[in-house]
């Protein structure tokens, strides 16, 4: 017993004790009763431990529930469901009621049992949450779980923080924690629920943390992508690596600050700073790859490959790569790295057993074998050992590696598959002076440790490494290129048509980069950023970067088309349904040209010579539509009688013919404008196209579930690839040959003052921005206005200039030369209709989400410890049958199903 704070703890019985459950106080004796559901008993004790006796035994009951009123004893037992009542002094039956169902706690209602007023001390006191009122000692707040008593003992603040130590564990549908005491603690009273701080029912599959940052990293097989959250109540989820295969394994290198990851899907090793940048394949060539351990202090990768029945290492950058002399091994699945003995450790699924390789002797032991078990998930915290199953023990379990005692097994159902297990310990990342901890060893983007004094730098894709062996530079050319927005990898790259080298092109931040352009009069890219809400432009070598429009919150910029001859851009907004124009000369006058009648405007191009417009709407009534670029003469193009997502544009000038993709039908379609004919050119059984844009007589495409870029010949074929597989998500793609653009002069001849917007092949119309109306040749403001769209930003204040270097080749088109891309380049952002709720269980969907990718969720809370045991009559764990362990209630999980409707 203890005093109402929990202080003068103190033991009232020790012996003879099995199994207490209900508990009641006897004010008037100074005793307490209570049932012991093992013994089957009803015994009493008085407060200061002595006078303790047996009031009633009663063999093969169950008793769990006791409540006491004057001399009437009342117990709820669980074997046949009765509502038992005796004297509470002779042990004396009076009555026993049959209540047809199981009963747990009983408490006994009488005003009288608590009588008194409140408490004056309290009242005075003020706290804010809870006040404790000893009446021989002090009155005293306290404060709830997840909050600490300020320095005025009244208030309280929120903790933050998990605690560190615990264990962190992903179940595929949710990921969740249980305290460093895993093995000691009760588990009376606890939910699977409620353990659980992540539920979104991504597919959760490796772990890995960072303890200084409170960071934990996570993988999710549903969207394909790497994710980490900051360990703190009410943080969000953040998703920093997309596009990625199936990430089985996941390690950080604390010293370095860089993530690596096993993709089972490319077979691969990879490796990014710790926010996801500059991505790198190091290692390649695998078979099934699970598990990855960092030793930064060796400077060494260490990975499991159960198809080969093989652990390998290798320098972190994957040079020196090595099979380590294990003879004793079936299938390895997740590693573990034991710092205090420079032990590695593995989890083998198909020798049931857990083994370790010491480092420094290559002495190899068999740490804990359980025939039973098919150990997979692995970490080792002090002396226990800890480890998920995926086979009929499905859960967590804990052994002491001392003993060789397996302590504890926790079941989950079935759908709750345990993954991978970490302990969250700062002692598990032991501090190494290491080089790359010395600012970033003087790289510019990745510092990769090889021994405590040497390491390697590296460049993410597209850049190559300088001559001073730490900074990187990317090589722009001049010619025959592609220009594609990566989304996940937050870049811009271009990649040459005849060589498929990737070159970044190097900006400021980018966030969500979605539809792109090329300007060959200007070399200019333009591009939107779909998070950031702007329009940007910058040369094609990173300099000059400006910000052409920063738009409301509420926009979704999915489409640009570039008119270089007619010096305009024209922009779709699926989030205000409008379509708008800005001038490339002056970039602060804009005006919105189509504004009704749009449900979800996508891809959008332009015929510079006939003053047209033609753009794709996804919307339920699936259409591509024209006008002139005013927004007159608007009439649709392609009703769609069947359900339909068309997505990027691309227009033919010389053959007038209109090329579009179908992200829902899966195929690439052409209409004849002279005769409205449509064929298909391509059509897969699974994709999801994006963009698409015409050079020659090629049609080059990106596909969302596809990481390169591929073209096809402009009257159908094979498509074959270009470049590398190299991308994440591909949107927008845009062009530029010189031997295969179109030459053109502009109509307007005559200034106009804000915009001269071409209306057919002979004639224009001058145009004022939006807040501005025409008179006569003059664009006159129309009350307190600017020349900026309604909420927008300032559209001329330059962006940050990149400040990397990169080789110019100071070459183009010169603007006597005015020159178009045959296709304009138009991207689709990522947008849509979500029907119906993704379908967890399949390995990976057939279909991928049509929508714009809004990915974060809040962290629910750190763990509580309360999981109900299924009416178990012994305390769980206390079981000889470990193998068992305990079920956990079924656990309440979303599952999601993302259909094509």
């Amino acid at each position: 017993m203890s005093d109402l704070t929990g202080g003068n703890r103190r033991i009232l019985v020790s012996e003879n004790i099995v199994h207490p459950r209900g508990i009641t106080v006897d004010y008037d004796a100074n005793a307490i009763y209570w049932v012991d559901s093992s013994k089957d008993t009803v015994e009493t004790v008085e407060f200061n431990g002595n006078n303790r006796r047996i009031v009633l035994s009663l063999p093969n009951t169950n008793f769990f529930g006791i409540a006491l009123y004057e001399k009437f004893i009342f117990m709820t037992e669980q074997e046949e469901g009765h509502l038992k009542i005796y004297d509470k002094i002779t042990g004396k039956g009076y009555t026993n009621y049959k209540l047809g169902y199981i009963p747990f706690a009983i408490m006994m209602y009488d005003e009288d049992m608590q009588a008194g007023e409140l408490s004056s001390a309290c009242t005075l006191l003020e706290c804010e949450q809870i006040c404790v009122d000893k009446p021989a000692f002090d009155t005293v707040c306290l404060c709830g779980e997840g909050y600490e008593l300020n320095s005025d003992k009244k208030t309280c603040t929120e903790v933050q923080e998990f605690i560190q130590p615990s264990h962190i564990y992903a179940i595929r549908d949710a990921i969740c924690q249980y305290p460093a005491n895993l093995a000691d603690m009760s588990l009376a009273n606890i939910t699977l629920e409620t353990q659980c701080f992540i539920k979104i029912a991504k597919g959760y599959l490796a772990l890995s943390y960072d303890s200084i940052n409170g960071l934990l990293y996570y993988s999710e097989n549903v969207t394909r992508s790497i994710g980490r959250v900051q360990l703190r109540r009410g943080s969000f989820t953040d998703t920093i690596i997309r596009g990625v295969g199936e990430v089985r394994g996941l390690a950080y290198d604390w010293t370095s600050e860089n993530l690596y990851w096993t993709d089972n899907t490319y077979k691969w090793i990879m490796v990014s700073t710790a926010n996801g940048k500059y991505q790198k394949v190091i290692v390649d060539g695998l078979t099934s790859p699970i598990g990855i351990a960092v030793h930064p202090n060796r400077g060494t990768l260490y990975w499991a490959d159960p198809g080969r029945s093989v652990i390998e290492s290798s320098y972190m950058n994957g040079d020196n790569r090595t099979v380590l002399p294990i003879e004793d091994i079936s299938h390895p699945n997740h590693l573990f790295i034991d710092f205090r003995f420079d032990e590695l450790f593995w989890a083998d699924s198909g020798l049931n057993q857990v083994s370790s390789y010491n480092l420094k002797t290559g002495e190899i032991g068999v740490r804990f074998r359980q025939q039973s078990s098919t150990f997979f998930g692995l970490s080792i915290y002090q002396d226990y050992l800890i480890w998920t199953d995926q086979d009929k023990n499905n859960g967590i379990h804990v052994a002491d590696i001392s003993t060789g005692k397996k302590m504890r097994g926790i079941l989950h159902p079935p759908f709750g598959q345990a993954n991978d297990v970490i302990s969250y310990d700062k002692a598990n990342q032991p501090q190494f002076n290491v080089s790359c901890g010395n600012n970033n060893g003087n790289c510019e983007q990745i510092c990769l440790q090889k021994k405590t004094n040497v390491h390697y730098c590296e460049c993410g894709l597209g850049y190559t490494l300088s001559d001073d062996g730490r900074s990187c530079n990317s090589e722009i050319q001049r010619d025959d290129f592609l220009v594609v927005a990566d989304s996940y990898q937050q870049h811009l790259y271009q990649i040459g048509m005849k060589t498929g080298k990737v070159n970044p092109i190097v900006t400021s931040e980018l966030y969500r980069p979605i539809a792109v352009g090329y300007d060959p009069v200007t070399q200019k890219v333009h591009w939107t950023d779909n998070e950031a809400k702007v329009v940007k432009s910058a040369s094609i070598y990173g300099t000059s970067e400006i910000v052409l429009q920063a738009n409301p919150e509420v926009s979704t910029l999915d489409g640009l088309a570039v008119d270089y001859i007619n010096r305009l851009l024209f922009i779709t907004d699926t989030g205000l349904n409008q379509i708008s124009v800005l001038s490339l000369s002056q970039s602060k006058y804009n005006k919105v040209i189509i504004s009704e009648k749009l449900d979800q405007p996508r891809a959008i191009v332009v015929h510079p010579m006939k003053g047209r417009l033609y753009w794709s709407d996804w919307g339920d009534d699936a259409r591509i539509e024209t006008a002139a670029m005013d927004g007159s003469d608007r009439y649709v193009l392609v009703n769609f009688t069947t359900k339909s997502w068309p997505n990027g544009i691309t227009i033919d000038v010389l053959e007038n013919k209109l090329y579009w993709v179908d992200a829902f039908q899966d195929k690439i379609e052409v209409m004849d404008l002279k005769n409205s004919d449509i064929t298909v050119v391509l059509q897969e059984e699974k994709a999801h196209y994006f963009g698409i844009v015409l050079l020659g007589d090629y049609l080059y495409f990106t596909c969302w579930i596809k990481n390169y870029i591929s073209r096809i010949s402009k009257s159908g074929g094979v498509p074959e690839r270009v470049g590398p597989k190299r991308f994440a998500r591909l949107n927008g793609i845009a062009g530029y040959s010189s031997s295969k653009t179109i030459r053109g002069k502009s109509i307007c001849t005559t200034k106009c003052h804000h915009l001269c917007l071409p209306v057919s092949e002979t004639s224009y119309k001058c145009a004022c921005a939006n807040g501005y109306t025409l008179a006569g040749k003059v664009c006159r403001s129309i009350g307190n206005n600017t020349t900026n769209m309604p909420g927008y930003k300032s559209t001329d204040t330059p962006g940050k200039t990149s400040q990397r270097r990169t080789n110019i080749d100071n070459s183009g088109l010169p603007v006597a030369g005015v020159v178009a891309v045959v296709c304009a380049c138009l991207v689709l952002a990522a947008c849509g209709s979500v029907a119906g709720i993704y379908a967890y269980r399949r390995w990976r969907s057939p279909f991928i989400p049509h929508n714009r990718l809004i990915e974060d969720s809040q962290v629910d809370t750190f763990y509580r410890i309360t999981f109900p045991d299924k009416n178990n009559r012994d305390e769980p764990g206390l079981d000889s049958n470990f193998d068992s362990g305990i079920e956990n209630p079924s656990y309440d999980k979303m599952e999601e199903q993302i259909l094509k409707n």
